[in-house]
């Protein structure tokens, strides 16, 4: 059953995924293994075999948009604080 996560950041040639559900779940992804399109932010649906490999994995751009939008909106609402 896929799952959804956040690319964290980038460590050389692995994507650090947190589930969102819960972040202290972290998974190392090798970046060839996922769309290229994925940035630090991106969400994504994936599902994993017991051993670690990718089984699926597809970008949630509408998710994606959304949170980036709210994370900028976030940052005005501090900028026009001061």
């Amino acid at each position: 059953m896929p799952n959804v996560y956040t690319i964290d950041r980038f460590e050389k040639d692995l994507a650090v995924l947190l589930l969102r559900t819960d972040e202290t779940v972290q998974v190392d992804v090798p970046r060839k293994q996922l769309p290229g399109s994925i940035e630090v932010g991106s969400i994504l649906e994936a599902e994993f075999a017991d051993d670690g490999q990718v089984l699926s994995v597809k970008l949630l751009e509408e998710k994606t948009n959304s949170a980036k939008e709210n994370a900028q909106a976030l940052l005005n609402k501090l900028a026009n604080k001061n």
